[in-house]
């Protein structure tokens, strides 16, 4: 990133799908997270 100085700039933020686990659970599966691919970063 050129600019990563300033007021404005935000931590990369976590994954608002997963809340920044990286995982999902469905039922009784733990899958990867598919919007973030298991970072747990956006």
């Amino acid at each position: 990133m050129p600019n990563d100085k300033g007021p404005n700039i935000k931590k990369k933020q976590k994954c608002k799908n997963c809340e920044g686990n990286g995982t999902l659970k469905k039922g009784d599966r733990v899958l990867k997270c598919q919007r973030c691919g298991g970072t747990g970063v956006r």
